[in-house]
């Protein structure tokens, strides 16, 4: 019986290296079945990130009418259902009717200040011309053979055209997958008692009860992990975006409403969001006001740094317990897999392996009896 243990451990390792082996010699071809699969499995995965977050405010409202609602499960459960849901679409809805008016406002003020902006370029990229002809006779060379100026114009409103269609498919495509991972998510909470259960069941089934205990484990500790980041981090963003709010509105910055919804979105990227927010409102900030650009840069940074330091600590707190390395560590490596999305989701998954390489390592100290200090 060891024997065969082992011819199968044996041949277990020998695949994987083999699969390893190969992906490592073709890793263009891996990424695009990856993405593939991704993509086809797109709805699933949304869905399963709906409920994943819908499940948060649906555990403690299913707490709360259990005690007023006795012996009827299942009526709970889709009371608590429909309640998470209508919490999510809510609080949507009504940032999107308290805000959405303002950032049309404040789009509309930008695009209609867009000629005048290309005047002052076109002035400022005058002047340097004549003080720098050499460059000026590259740039001609460069668009030499681009046709005249009305074939140069009729083939930006092509591109245009053809990428607001583009945009437009997209956006449909994206709406109809939302829709379709909205219902798979209902019902993945409608049956997440009986998901877990069978879960249980297939690694009891196919593993030996201590390794299946620590499978078990391991997932209760990437839920309670991804949790407490998700809640944290979005209060988090939300409090950034208010802040910003409040410090344009007393500096009297243009596109308040618009700077702030980008920093909301933005900071929920560890360390590089508000950077990215920082560099987007210096830039509208900027094209109106050089001067004002320049001191927005110096009160974000304040807002920025008062936030990292006295509100992010005691929001988020030490859900992640990762060193700013390891952080910076994950964050790339999740970015340059899997973009924004790797981004946000590397760093509770990297604490999730920090966390049990940890354990592992302090477990082999205590059975060798080493103590490291």
């Amino acid at each position: 019986m060891k024997s065969k243990t082992e011819m199968r451990n044996w041949i277990i390792v020998v695949v994987i290296g083999i699969v390893t082996f190969w992906g490592l010699n073709n890793f263009d071809v891996l990424g695009n079945i990856i993405k593939r699969i991704v993509n086809v499995l797109l709805p699933f995965i949304l869905g399963g990130v709906i409920a994943f977050i819908l499940n948060i405010p649906m555990k403690h409202i299913e707490n709360l009418l259990k005690r007023k609602i006795k012996n009827r499960d299942g009526l709970v459960r889709v009371i608590s259902i429909i309640l998470s849901l209508i919490l999510f679409l809510g609080v949507i809805s009504f940032i999107s009717l308290l805000l959405l008016p303002e950032l049309i406002e404040n789009i509309t003020l930008l695009i209609g200040s867009i000629p005048d902006i290309i005047d002052q370029a076109e002035q400022y990229l005058g002047k340097i011309l004549k003080k720098y002809p050499d460059v000026q006779r590259q740039i001609e060379m460069m668009f030499s053979g681009a046709g005249s100026i009305s074939d140069i114009i009729s083939n930006l409103l092509n591109y245009f055209i053809n990428g607001s269609l583009g945009f437009l498919s997209e956006l449909i495509s994206g709406f109809i997958t939302l829709f379709m991972g909205l219902i798979f998510s209902m019902y993945m909470l409608s049956q997440k008692d009986y998901l877990i259960r069978g879960t249980k069941k297939v690694l009891y089934a196919t593993m030996n009860e201590s390794l299946a205990d620590r499978v078990i484990d391991v997932g209760g500790n990437i839920n309670k992990t991804f949790a407490a980041f998700l809640s944290g981090q979005c209060l988090e963003a939300t409090i950034l975006g208010v802040l910003v709010f409040i410090a344009c509105t007393i500096f009297k910055f243009p596109y308040a409403i618009l700077i702030s919804m980008l920093a909301t979105v933005t900071s929920l990227i560890p360390i590089f969001g508000a950077l990215i927010a920082l560099a987007l409102g210096f830039i509208l900030i900027a094209l109106t006001d050089f001067t004002q650009g320049i001191v927005f840069i110096l009160v974000f940074e304040l807002v920025q740094q008062f936030e990292a330091n006295f509100i992010y600590p005691r929001v988020v707190g030490k859900s992640i317990g990762l060193s700013p390395m390891w952080t910076l560590l994950a964050i790339t490596i999740g970015g340059n897999l899997f973009g924004v999305i790797g981004m946000i989701i590397g760093l509770p998954f990297a604490s999730v392996i920090y966390s049990i390489f940890r354990e592992i390592v302090n477990n082999k100290l205590d059975e060798k009896e080493i103590s490291i200090s």
